[in-house]
């Protein structure tokens, strides 16, 4: 089934049940999304844990409704046994037909380092399979601040006892899998490009969420100025996006309908990577993500929901994970419905694995709005070691990506510690801020700053880690 055939999923509200829309966008009242959760797929159990809260939820069989306690508590551990995680940050790129991402070499840099950010992901008796050897002074660092540090295989070599759970089923994790000893199942690679496609997502919103933000896909500018001609006036503008991105990098926003000298450079280089899709552009209020894992026979598992932090063009910045506070339960439950919804379409595809949901909140005239659906990534969350951080600590733990470039790092942790002063890390708490990745890069008669330092804050709730955030930035930026 394409994405265009979802109209076959009958998750649709009926214009008689529809309930008062945003004059932009999705539906966010009450009862309009009662009416949609009612609809949610019957045939997907879901055994999800809230995990801001600790509530078990549900679906009531009876008529598909979320509803508290339905459910015994069954979370399936994603660490059960011992795994060899591949961080392979290229994998939305490496989906795009005839592109090598191997090529690029200044990509290749950036996955090699952004490979590090799976220590956190691992459990001691795991391992991490890397492209280099992690210097040895950060794994030091890490062991005195009680962090423990997994076993590591630096490629070629794999452990090959172990599990291989790689970032994304990637042309490469698939070719590799077959490495392993432990056999484990990818799905079929054409499906995994499909769902990740952005037209794939569009077509569930339009036709299943009966969402109005996606307006169309073009292959040409031709079509596209046909598109921007077609809609009515909108201040805020539009946004075009590739088929396959990452951090943003693959959005434009389009303030007109005349397109100016640098969209066109911009759009003319895209399209001959394929077809890209229009979007109204919404400012964000909030961003959040919902991830769970997708059994091959349908079954949802791991269910969870956070809230993200994004650049305006969607680019990830960092992650919030709160066990101090529950997402609302409204939004909880949408975001869990949505889920549903995307599991079924995902399920025909043949797609299972890990999967996150992006959502946004904007205002429209003063309301808020969910928009439960902005992108859909068949992977793991970029924040998937901090999210592990959290459920080992609980609390309020707050990972965060800055740009090196734009920071003044001290030469040894040492000093990085000092500088930080009342929110260095206190290992016996728990508290305070830790570096997730190097501050140094070794290669033989090459020792660098990496392009990303990962920072996790964790705190006494939602305001003190992003005060601690406030504080670093304070400190460190240029």
């Amino acid at each position: 089934m394409k994405f265009g055939d979802l109209a076959s999923l009958g998750h649709r509200v009926s214009p008689k049940g529809r309930s008062r829309r945003s004059r932009e966008g999705c539906e966010a009242t009450s009862v309009g999304w009662s009416e949609r959760i009612e609809k949610a797929p019957k045939v997907v159990v879901v055994r999800p844990l809230q995990p801001d809260t600790g509530e078990k939820c549900g679906l009531d069989r009876g008529n598909g409704r979320l509803v508290p306690g339905e459910f015994p508590l069954h979370r399936v551990s994603l660490y059960a046994m011992p795994n060899e995680h591949w961080w392979n940050a290229d994998f939305d790129l490496a989906l795009q037909q005839g592109r090598d991402p191997s090529g690029d070499g200044g990509l290749q840099i950036q996955v090699r380092e952004l490979a590090l950010h799976a220590l956190t992901a691992s459990k001691a008796e795991d391992s991490v399979l890397l492209f280099e050897p992690p210097p040895e002074d950060f794994l030091r660092y890490l062991e005195s601040r009680a962090v423990a540090v997994p076993q590591i295989s630096v490629f070629p070599e794999v452990r090959a006892g172990s599990k291989f759970r790689p970032y994304g089923w990637s042309p490469q994790a698939i070719a590799l899998k077959d490495r392993y000893d432990m056999q484990v199942t990818s799905p079929p690679l054409e499906a995994v490009r499909r769902v990740n496609g952005r037209s794939f997502a569009h077509g569930i919103e339009r036709q299943a969420l009966d969402c109005d933000v996606p307006r169309g896909a073009f292959s040409s500018l031709e079509k596209l100025r046909s598109l921007l001609n077609s809609e009515p006036n909108r201040p805020e503008g539009w946004v075009a996006k590739t088929e396959h991105g990452n951090a943003g990098l693959g959005n434009r926003r389009l303030r007109e309908r005349q397109l100016h000298e640098a969209d066109i450079r911009w759009l003319m280089t895209r399209l001959e990577q394929g077809p890209m899709v229009l979007e109204w552009w919404l400012e964000r209020t909030k961003d959040l993500c919902a991830v769970f894992d997708m059994t091959a026979d349908g079954r949802i598992e791991d269910f969870a929901v956070h809230e993200t932090f994004n650049t305006a063009d969607g680019g990830f910045i960092g992650a919030l994970y709160d066990r101090t506070t529950a997402v609302p339960a409204q939004r909880h439950e949408v975001l869990a419905a949505t889920a549903g919804t995307v599991a079924e379409a995902l399920l025909q595809e043949g797609y299972f694995g890990p999967v996150c949901l992006d959502a946004l909140v904007w205002e429209d005239a003063g309301t808020p709005r969910l928009r439960p659906l902005v992108d859909l990534n068949a992977r793991r969350h970029a924040s998937e070691g901090w999210r592990r951080l959290a459920d080992l600590w609980g609390g309020c733990l707050y990972g965060r990506f800055f740009s090196v470039r734009k920071l003044r790092l001290p030469p040894t942790y040492k000093d990085f510690e000092n500088a930080l002063g009342t929110d260095a890390w206190d290992p016996a708490t728990r508290t305070g801020a830790i570096a997730t990745s190097p501050l140094w890069l070794e290669g033989p008669g090459n020792r660098r700053r990496p392009r990303k330092l990962g920072i996790v804050f964790r705190g006494q709730s939602r305001e003190h880690v992003l005060f601690m955030e406030r504080r670093f930035r304070k400190v460190f930026e240029k």
